[in-house]
């Protein structure tokens, strides 16, 4: 009987962490780290992989490792980590790599081998749904977006972050709510939800940009994501945050655009006003520091975008909490 990519997968990870089978589990408790990954068959369509594990040692696990497993296309969803890093490994053996600094969703239908990297003395959590090759362009026919991405021979990356639906979809994996006889089921329900849920925030970006036809540098644009969290005291300018990067800025901003389905502009004024929302939960700063701490021009300038991105003044805002 032919050996089938579900056990295949089981196994890969298996040798990555020097573990023992038990059922559809691969277990480990050695030198290397103790955890578990999980496996679900679903389906002919869809199966799944939960990680949970803390590691003593750094694991580096060769995509030659796990290239093999051809019929199926994954879509990793993961927890926040700096302990944590995807690497897209290219044919001249180079590779690109980029961590998890946020809870979000990852897929790719590029032919170069996707591996990780995985450091220690941190509680790592993840999943991989893994859909069949048919089963994912069936999903992604019915998007517009992906209908155009599969018209290009280049590769695509495509990265979403967690919207509440998704972050409570991904937590109830490890909720002990569902470690009941019928685990397999609730998990199958979250997780074709959370599935259902990433195509349909990817199909709302506004459209296929250019880039698809270019190489891509994943470290690049994931290089630009952090730089922009970080810098909230001050405007950017494309060309500085360009160079910082290694990329035209032109190229940059189509890249960017494409695996965040936002602008570079629109990402980092998220960026800031999300932290304003903190800075006034916390009530220490008067609304002219906020303003100036984050960059904005004005306490005007910053009460008009926090308005269009919340519908409510700063100051609104501040009201409310205080009524609560």
């Amino acid at each position: 009987m032919a050996q089938t990519d579900f056990d295949k997968a089981l196994e890969a990870w298996g040798r990555i962490f020097n573990g023992k089978r038990v059922g559809d589990s691969i277990v480990f408790n050695n030198e290397l780290g103790k955890g578990v990954v999980d496996g679900f068959r679903f389906n002919e369509e869809m199966e799944m992989l939960r990680f949970d594990f803390t590691l003593k040692k750094t694991i580096i696990s060769s995509g030659k490792q796990l290239n093999t497993l051809d019929e199926y296309i994954p879509i990793f969803f993961g927890e926040p980590s700096e302990k944590k890093a995807l690497g897209i490994e290219k044919e001249n053996n180079e590779i690109e790599e980029f961590a998890f600094f946020t809870e979000g969703a990852f897929t790719t239908n590029t032919k170069d081998t996707v591996g990780w990297e995985l450091l220690p003395e941190s509680k790592t959590r993840f999943v991989s749904i893994r859909l069949k090759k048919e089963y994912y362009r069936k999903l992604a026919s019915k998007s517009e977006y992906y209908k155009k991405l599969f018209l290009e021979d280049a590769p695509y990356y495509i990265f979403e972050e967690f919207n509440p639906i998704m972050h409570g979809m991904f937590w109830r994996f490890y909720s002990d709510e569902i470690k009941n006889v019928y685990e397999k089921e609730l998990v199958q329900a979250s997780a074709l939800h959370l599935v259902a849920v990433f195509f349909s925030k990817v199909d709302e970006r506004e459209n296929l940009l250019e880039s698809n036809k270019y190489p891509f540098n994943t470290k690049a644009v994931f290089k630009a994501r952090n730089y922009l969290k970080k810098q909230v005291s001050q405007q950017v300018q494309i060309d500085d945050l360009a160079r910082e990067c290694g990329l035209s800025a032109s190229r940059l901003r189509a890249l960017f655009k494409q695996v965040f389905g936002v602008t570079i502009h629109q990402f980092h004024q998220d960026v800031r006003l999300d932290l304003a929302k903190t800075y006034l939960q916390e009530g220490e700063r008067t609304m002219s520091m906020i303003a100036m701490d984050l960059g904005f021009s004005s306490a005007s300038h910053f009460s008009a975008n926090f308005k269009k991105k919340y519908g409510v003044t700063p100051r609104e805002f501040k009201e409310d909490l205080r009524l609560r």
